[in-house]
């Protein structure tokens, strides 16, 4: 991945979860080494400087025993004059809307009270560049929309003196409403799939600009079929967080949009039905892996087994799951042809395991395990024993 960051400008990582969004971010902004590149700040390595940026993060990362003005001085030089430092913490906390609350403590402020604290701390050091992880993503929806065009209004009236701006973001209405630039990565592994320029002033009416977001919809949408977790020739392959409650209820909502289509766009079931997007396109990689649901150019086919499955009472379901299960991820296969060899029916579940840690990280891993346990368990091809660790058919 090759980022450049200019002047004046507000550029958005845009992508689903997995994509390393944050991971970048963090590399980025010299919080954390990258394990092969260079990060490059006016043209000397980050990590052999000290740059002049903030980092405004996802969970607010207050320390809860200091009041707001401790948690903002923090961010502030130790070697200015006592009462400049407190000047201008008091300054830029009046200028995040925050005056009269500098004793208050955290745990007394709301969710988007304590995100102001968070960016005061960040822009409280002058710095050049500002990164923001998902700042927004935790708040209420009424709260992060007037925290964002108070953030707009402050970037616009320059009370906020920073060169640059680099947000993280899986939410396509915020990237457009925020950005300049939007870059959209793709996952396993992350790279720039589009890059896109937004030459529009602020503010912005999200309303007036649809078409745009059903671009960025497309674009992703369309990335889906290609990241290498639905690849069937990848031995290991990713598994999404789902469960198989998730897969079914999809297809239940999947059958009744196809009896009037016979086909509909990612976006629209995002649209229709109020799901979260971020929440559905890992379903939708789950239900593709199995099998259930084709995609293709950002519409969703639903195969003839995924119709089967959706029609079916539940125990003919866990019999179609079991059967997908073990055609379409060669884990579970391995499990089930492995565990059908012992004479015990028993493996000790560190082989799997082990396997595992040798293709993904240990935390990534232990996820995949506890999945395919799931997934495994759901289809009733094998059970798992807690305290013996141990993988058995029953």
């Amino acid at each position: 991945i090759d980022i450049k960051i200019y002047e004046d400008d507000f550029l958005v990582i845009l992508g689903q979860s997995g994509a390393g969004k944050s991971t970048l971010l963090r590399i980025m902004s010299g919080i954390e080494r990258p394990s092969t590149g260079k990060v490059l700040y006016r043209g000397r390595d980050i990590f052999e400087i000290k740059p002049k940026v903030g980092f405004v993060f996802q969970t607010f990362a207050l320390l809860p025993w200091l009041t707001v003005l401790e948690n903002v001085l923090l961010a502030i030089d130790p070697n200015l004059d006592e009462k400049e430092r407190e000047k201008k913490a008091l300054e830029v906390l009046d200028m995040v809307g925050l005056d009269g609350f500098e004793n208050a403590l955290p745990k007394e402020l709301s969710g988007g009270m304590k995100q102001r604290v968070g960016i005061a701390r960040a822009i409280a050091a002058d710095p050049e560049v500002l990164f923001m992880d998902e700042p927004f993503s935790n708040l209420d929806v009424l709260t992060a929309e007037a925290l964002r065009r108070d953030f707009i209004e402050m970037l616009a009236t320059k009370k906020i003196r920073i060169k640059a701006c680099v947000l993280v973001t899986h939410n396509i209405e915020e990237s457009i409403i925020l950005g300049k630039r939007i870059i959209i990565l793709s996952k396993n592994p992350a790279k720039i799939i589009s890059n896109i320029n937004i030459e529009l002033p602020y503010p912005r009416n999200i309303k007036e600009l649809q078409d745009l977001v059903d671009k960025i919809h497309t674009i992703i949408s369309e990335n889906v079929r290609e990241t290498p977790i639905i690849k069937k020739k990848v031995k290991y392959i990713r598994l999404p967080d789902v469960g198989p409650t998730s897969i079914i209820g999809l297809l239940d909502i999947l059958t009744d949009v196809f009896a009037e289509n016979e086909k509909i766009n990612i976006f629209e079931i995002s649209q229709k039905f109020m799901l979260d997007v971020d929440d559905l396109y890992p379903i939708l990689e789950a239900a593709q892996i199995l099998n259930f649901i084709e995609v293709k150019e950002g519409d969703v086919i639903i195969t003839e087994i995924g119709k089967e499955f959706a029609r079916a009472d539940p125990v003919r379901q866990k019999e179609i799951f079991a059967k997908v299960l073990t055609e379409n991820v060669p884990l579970a296969k391995e499990i089930v042809s492995i565990l059908s060899a012992k004479n015990n029916k028993r493996v000790k579940a560190d082989l799997f395991y082990d396997i595992l840690k040798e293709h993904f990280s240990k935390e990534e891993a232990k996820k995949q395990f506890d999945i395919i346990i799931t997934w495994g368990r759901y289809a009733e091809i094998f059970e798992y024993n807690e305290i013996k660790k141990e993988i058995y058919i029953p």
